[in-house]
């Protein structure tokens, strides 16, 4: 594996803006914490990585277990409460007692863990190079000597890399498949490849239309984080993650189903979507969701001059997630019907109005939130994104906003572990999903509906019940005069569609009209869409379940001043295109709000349809409730203290209090 000259530069330009997407008005100086650097370390390995987000998801949640308990043993926490599966966790006194009693020991353990987790974990990843660099300024950052120095002269140094040894042995066996490097363990695709590097020609439609389709590149392959794979077709990744061990997630509450011969554990179950065939009812679902996704992607052009308001006090503010799609989106302006808000609740002043032209906002969507070369993957994302809010001037370092201010490693140590947490937990549930309905991609559903026909208007020629919807402006006849039949004479009475043209990098956003087959999503040449199933979306259940963690950690569903923003300079931020024409804000009022614009994306961006998308949402939504009631009961667990019973009140003494309580609560129902 290698990456390309392109992808190189590309990997360089977009980790600048990935990097500094710390999603606030204002980014005051970091305060010192050798976990937040860690957790930029751990980010950056997978930012040299390949394109797996439920394999970083599960990476994520291990690293966040073991920085947690080692600030755990500085607190005088209850270590190995949490620990269940490390039965070896190595026992030293000596560096308990060293990192208890010295900030210096403490960087050690931590520096060391992080070093060795992350080499256990990433050294066989194509970027290992970068990701080597990178760790060895990292530890000579934290602690001012080399790895091999240390080790042999700090216990606590030796504590934590024999601490990240016992986590990732651990865990090996949780169902992951880690030791044949995450291979699919019962899982065949139904469909043959569709070949990506030619045009469509409509005369081999897929086979099994609701099922997933595998993606033939001609013997090279960039994924989504930039590397070159030198093979022909890309498995699906991580059919059979719903076997992997949860956090919070109950096996027993799984539902355990069988599809080909494979059993699948599938958690939060959203039920099956809509199938092509099964009904009427639900076939016309199934091509009115897939259409929706072509309507959209002509909203992404350079010649759209529809303009719109995308600040907060137009955008965002959804209460609740209805579960038939039409009563969320607007399919034709596009977006959801997010009332936005009247005031800011933190300044008491109303946001100021945002009004930007619409092909430039979804452009720059669909890339922001595609979490493409060099990103820390969905996942990954949501970490930067809290890494963002503490670095706020106006954040306070109170968890869940309750009490004193805790010092940074000791408040970051608990959110990370949380949101490690949940987003394993998301992967697991969204994956088990993907895993075992094995849906259709948008690229396969509407070159396959395109290869049929229309399905508008019967005794037409190009009539068929299996075909697109007729829409003016995007699915359409080509009837007589059509400019088409100057090169195309053949194409008179077929079906033409207004469709993103490009495909390189610079192209500009040309759109037009075309006939045949080769719809593609506004994604890049290389990596038109993930190599997983579509239903549900990956992307709304990360960001819906993260956007929860961070409002339980930080106490409230804000961004910090009210206001969380990313600034896109014109012409310089897209990578698949020029653009956008004028410089703007991505602007939030709360994660929920962040949460619900990445879904949107994902459908601008011609990866998911509105089903995929709605009810990824909703799993989130669950996925957060069980994580942070998980990590509630652990807290509980480890810092609860321990009173005399005789200390009926609760206040440390035992005296006359105690007996007037005692008294109080005489003759009550013990019911």
């Amino acid at each position: 594996m290698q990456r390309t000259l392109f992808n190189f530069h590309f990997r360089l330009s977009t980790f600048m803006w990935i990097a500094i997407a710390v999603l606030t008005t204002n980014i005051a100086q970091a305060q010192e914490s050798v976990v937040r650097d860690w957790n930029e370390a751990m980010l950056n390995a997978i930012r040299n990585d390949l394109a797996r987000p439920n394999v970083h998801a599960r990476n994520l949640y291990h690293f966040t277990e073991g920085i947690y308990h080692l600030q755990l043993s500085t607190e005088g926490g209850a270590m190995g409460t949490m620990l269940s599966e490390v039965e070896s966790w190595p026992d030293n006194p000596e560096a308990l007692i060293a990192i208890q009693n010295d900030e210096t020991n403490f960087d050690h353990a931590v520096a060391a863990f992080g070093y060795r987790f992350i080499q256990l974990r990433y050294a066989q990843s194509p970027g290992w190079s970068f990701t080597l660099s990178d760790l060895v300024s990292a530890f000579i950052g934290s602690t001012n000597s080399t790895p091999s120095a240390l080790l042999n002269s700090s216990p606590a140094a030796a504590w934590g890399w024999a601490c990240a040894e016992a986590i990732d042995s651990a865990y090996q066996l949780d169902g992951s498949n880690q030791i044949n490097n995450y291979d699919n363990t019962c899982y065949e695709a139904v469909n043959d490849p569709l070949d990506v590097t030619e045009d469509a020609t409509c005369t081999d439609p897929v086979e099994f239309p609701n099922r997933w389709q595998p993606l033939s590149f001609g013997g090279s392959f960039v994924d989504q984080s930039g590397n070159e794979t030198f093979e022909d077709v890309i498995p699906f990744s991580g059919a059979n993650w719903g076997n992997v061990m949860p956090f919070a997630l109950d096996p027993a509450n799984a539902t355990y189903a069988e599809r080909d011969g494979c059993t699948y554990p599938v958690y939060l179950d959203p039920g099956p979507p809509v199938l092509l065939g099964e009904s009427s009812e639900t076939q016309y679902e199934w091509q009115a969701g897939f259409a929706h996704v072509a309507v959209w992607q002509t909203h992404l052009s350079i010649n759209d001059s529809v303009v719109i308001d995308i600040s907060p006090r137009a955008c965002g503010n959804i209460n609740a997630y209805p579960s038939n799609p039409d009563y969320l989106y607007g399919i034709e302006e596009g977006g959801d019907f997010g009332t936005g808000y009247a005031l800011n609740p933190v300044t008491g002043m109303p946001y100021p109005a945002q009004e930007v032209l619409r092909g430039d906002y979804t452009r720059v969507l669909a890339e922001f939130w595609a979490d493409g070369p060099d990103s820390e993957t969905p996942p990954g994302h949501w970490f930067t994104i809290l890494n963002g809010v503490t670095e706020h001037p106006q954040f306070d370092w109170k968890w869940e906003g309750k009490g004193e201010s805790l010092p940074p490693n000791a408040y970051l140590a608990r959110a990370y572990r949380l949101l490690g947490g949940t987003m394993h937990d998301a992967a697991i549930a969204a994956w088990s999903v993907k895993g075992y309905y094995d849906f259709v991609r948008p690229i396969t559903a509407i070159r396959y509906m395109l290869s049929k026909g229309q399905s508008t208007l019967p005794g037409v020629p190009s009539y068929d019940s299996e075909g697109v919807p007729l829409i003016e402006g995007v699915f359409e006849l080509v009837a007589e005069g059509d400019p088409i039949l100057e090169t195309e004479p053949e194409a008179l009475g077929t079906v033409k569609t207004y469709r993103w043209l490009a495909g390189d990098a610079g192209s500009d956003g040309e759109f037009g009209w075309t006939t045949g087959c080769a719809w593609r999503p506004f994604q890049m040449p290389t990596f038109v869409t993930p190599p997983f199933a579509g239903y549900v979306s990956g992307h709304s259940t990360y960001s819906r379940a993260a956007a929860d963690a961070l409002s339980f950690a930080t106490g409230s569903r804000y961004f910090p001043g009210g206001v969380g923003a990313f600034e896109v300079e014109a012409n310089s931020f897209l990578a698949f295109e020029s653009g956008p024409s004028e410089p703007f804000e991505l602007q939030w009022a709360t994660y929920q709000d962040a949460a619900d614009q990445c879904a949107l994306s994902r459908i601008w961006g011609g990866i998911h349809p509105p089903m995929d998308d709605i009810r990824g949402r909703g799993m989130g939504v669950q996925v957060a409730q069980l994580a942070i009631a998980q990590f509630q009961e652990e807290m509980e667990q480890v810092f609860t203290p321990v009173i005399c019973p005789e200390d009926i009140d609760g206040n440390g003494n035992v005296g006359t209090s105690d007996l007037l309580a005692l008294l109080a609560k005489y003759g009550e129902d013990c019911d």
